[in-house]
């Protein structure tokens, strides 16, 4: 399996103005690390799902994804957001943290197992909190690296 997270995947932003320019902001980075064959149409498929209902799935999380057939391989961009975005979260509260995960089509299974582990390791106080505080996007990256150990485990199993 290739590694879901890279170093040039995880960065850390002073603020958006919109959902909108975070979302965009996302499909370019996993776009420029070679996953997207067509960022547009990912995009599209990531709002889209954001239209049915919001990927703000509380606690200051969003995990905006899509499966589509332009996805070449699985990966997750990370964004750490200083300034709180307005998500329409389920808890109403505005997000920090944000995990684009680009799924490809035929990995369904994967995709589910992903999502599951990136949510429950999120669901813990200390673990958002070690994320959110990092000072640097190596500093994230390394502590994104502890989700992916979760991740494969998950998978592998």
């Amino acid at each position: 399996m290739n590694r879901l997270f890279q170093l040039e995947l995880v960065k850390i932003a002073d603020g958006f103005q919109t959902k909108s320019e975070c979302l965009t902001y996302l499909t370019a980075l996993l776009a420029e690390s070679g996953c997207l064959s067509f960022p547009d149409r990912f995009l599209a498929a990531v709002k889209g799902r954001e239209d049915i209902m919001s990927t703000g799935i509380g606690k200051g999380i969003a995990i905006p994804h899509a499966r589509d057939l332009t996805v070449s391989c699985m990966k997750v961009a990370v964004c750490l957001i200083r300034q709180p975005l307005e998500f329409e979260s389920v808890d109403d509260l505005p997000v920090q943290l944000v995990f684009m995960i680009a799924v490809p089509q035929s990995a369904s299974k994967e995709y589910m197992k992903i999502l599951r582990s990136l949510s429950e390791y999120l669901r813990q106080s200390e673990n958002r909190d070690t994320l959110i505080n990092a000072t640097s996007e190596t500093e994230l990256y390394n502590d994104v690296l502890k989700i992916e150990e979760i991740i494969t485990d998950s998978i592998n199993s």
